[in-house]
This record gives C-alpha cells, structure tokens and sequence, in this order.
C-alpha cells in the first residue's frame, strides 16, 4: 500500500461532521479517492443490509408475539413510513426483507434494458458512487419516457412484483415522481419523470455506466450533475444531507470533476454563490 501523505488543508475546508477533525476527514478522503465507484457502492451496500438486519432484530425482540406477515407489515410501516401502501404486505422472507438499494437498481436495470426504457440513478445512491459511503432508504431513478408510456410502464412493474403508487399525480402533472415498491423486499424506489429542458436533456447525455453486482454494468449520473442537482435540491429543502453529500463528491472526485460544467450550469440555473461556497469548504478551488 502507497504511503498516506495528506494534503494541507486550504482555508475554510469543513470536515464533514463537527465531531470530525480536519485531519481525519483528509484521510477519509483520501482513503475513498483509492477506492472505484463499484467498491464504495458495495461497502454502502452492507452497510444497508446491516442497518436493516439490525431493525429487524429489534422490532423480532420488542414485538415476539407477532407472525412472520405480521411482522413484515411492522416493518414496512418503519422502513417505508409515508410511503407505505395501506394493504402492503411482504411476500418474502427475513432474508429478502434485508435487500439494499445498490441490489435494487441492479433489479431495475435488468427490467429497464428488456423493456427498452432509458434510466439513471441519481440522488443518494448516486451520491455514494461518487463519494462517501453512508445509507440511504430508497433509490431514486430518472425515466426518459413519454407521459402516454406510463401506464404501460406501470403495468410492467406490478408484472414484475412491484406496487406503484403514486402514478395518477403524475399523469396529472401534480408530480414529477411516482414509488414503485418491491413486495417481496420492502425496497422502494422513486421514479422521476423530469421537465422537459436542456439541462434534464444533457444529463441523459452524460450519464454513465458503473458495473455493481455479478457484471451488470448500471446507468448513473455524472458526478457533475448529481452536484448540481443536489445543490438545488439543498437551496430548496436547506437541507443539510445535500450540502454533505456535494462535498462528499467534490472531496472524492476532486481533480477529476469537469469544473467548466459545472460553473456554466451553476450560472444558468441561478446557483453561482452555492456552487463557489461549496468548492471553498470542500477545498477544491484551487482545481476550478
């Protein structure tokens, strides 16, 4: 293993946490710089397996009377929360009951391909890709289809095992996402239908293949744009997750990051002062 020389940290770089020293969040960078998309993506992985196993060993010791549906119904009401259908009940077991997101979009990937439906991930699984390893609850994926196609697409998913909820606001334009989820696994996903623009038309273009599980090589978004979308999401939400994980990506992705893209992007959606405060705390403005 190469020798560990760290940086200097410039001025106003942010740990990632307030109980994180500068020093040890350079070397957590530093160690996930060494690492491929595809490895960061299976530690997160079991670390979500973990989390669930952990849940589910919980609520098995705080609720022992009740039955294996029973108890499927317990958690999904945990795991899902708002987005828990009224009649969901698992089909599965304990053990498909642990599935992570990563598995998921490898699931999905398989249907989108024999369907012809283009797709990408983006959000926290996309996140992860890029930067820090960490859990996320769902998987969040952008459709490139037609409004007219979406009961067809619908109907394929709930062929497939899934529950779609959801669908009707978004034909209705009340919503730009619809859930699908997995009845077996109690694994969701949210479904994005973007508005019809430049800047959701160049991310299709961008987007790139990552090889997860067993050589499926699944489609994500560029660590750009999942940047600059969560820069928004995070004016939007002022959400601090978002403002995280976009300095997560620019700490690990670093020198690689296309920076012309981003601050032409930056500029045009009205986001230039989030942008260069996140390039300062993430130390990377020497790169732009």
């Amino acid at each position: 293993m190469e020798p560990i020389i760290l940086p200097i940290a410039p001025v106003g770089y942010r740990p990632q946490s307030l109980d994180c020293s500068i020093e040890s969040d350079l070397l957590q960078f530093e160690l996930l710089r060494r690492w491929s998309p595809t490895q960061r993506l299976l530690q997160a992985g079991s670390l979500m397996r973990s989390a669930r196993q952990l849940s589910l060993n919980a609520h098995r010791q705080r609720f022992p009377q009740l039955s294996i549906a029973q108890l499927g119904q317990k958690l999904a009401r945990t795991w899902l929360q708002e987005y828990c259908p009224a009649a969901y009940i698992p089909t599965g077991t304990e053990m498909t009951w642990i599935q992570d997101s990563i598995q998921l979009a490898a699931e999905l990937h398989e249907l989108f391909v024999a369907n012809s439906i283009s797709y990408y991930v983006t959000g926290g699984v996309a996140a992860v890709a890029y930067g820090e390893t960490r859990t996320t609850q769902d998987l969040d994926v952008v459709l490139a289809v037609e409004f007219i196609d979406l009961p067809r697409i619908a109907a394929i998913f709930e062929t497939a095992g899934f529950y779609v909820s959801g669908l009707d606001d978004v034909i209705a334009k009340r919503m730009s996402s619809f859930q699908v989820t997995q009845i077996a696994t109690i694994s969701r996903a949210d479904l994005i239908i973007p508005l019809e623009t430049e800047f959701s038309r160049i991310q299709l273009t961008r987007r790139q293949t990552i090889p997860i599980s067993m050589g499926k090589d699944v489609y994500f978004a560029s660590p750009e744009d999942v940047i600059i979308n969560k820069l928004i999401w995070g004016k939007q939400s002022q959400s601090e997750k978002q403002w995280r994980d976009v300095l997560s990506i620019m700490k690990t992705q670093r020198e690689s990051l296309e920076y012309n893209y981003l601050k032409e992007w930056a500029n045009k959606l009205g986001i230039t002062s989030d942008y260069l405060q996140a390039t300062i705390e993430a130390g990377v403005n020497d790169f732009t």
